[in-house]
């Protein structure tokens, strides 16, 4: 069974971390579902919706 996973560049991974005033460890766990905190649940709200505003950026 394959692992839920959000991939995002470094350059987002550093706002995330900034954002939230946290290590980039704590960022990239949150990312992998390996932490489940309050945190974790605000950086991947966060990470989605820096993924749907460089979505809105390609144009067919």
């Amino acid at each position: 069974m394959e692992k839920n996973r959000i991939e995002i560049s470094v350059v987002h991974k550093k706002e995330l971390q900034n954002t939230h005033r946290t290590s980039m460890t704590t960022v990239q766990q949150s990312l992998d579902f390996y932490n489940n905190s309050p945190l974790a649940h605000a950086i991947r709200k966060d990470a989605k919706k820096l993924l749907l505003a460089e979505a809105e950026k390609i144009q067919d």
